[in-house]
C-alpha cells in the first residue's frame, strides 16, 4: 500500500514523521506521511494508490 497526497498525488514518505503525535492542521488529527509539496498531512488528505 502506498499512501499518497489527495492534492497532487506525490507519494507520501512515511516512518519517523508519520507516528502517534498530533501536528496536522493545528488540530488533534494524527499524521500520515509528508508530502514533498505540502508537508506533513493527516489522514484525510492521504489516500491508498
Amino acid at each position: 500500500m502506498t499512501l499518497r497526497c489527495r492534492r497532487c498525488g506525490e507519494p507520501l514518505v512515511t516512518g519517523l514523521i508519520a507516528t502517534q503525535r498530533r501536528h496536522c492542521c493545528l488540530n488533534d488529527t494524527p499524521i500520515a506521511g509528508a508530502c514533498p509539496n505540502h508537508g506533513p498531512v493527516g489522514s484525510h488528505d492521504a489516500v491508498d494508490n
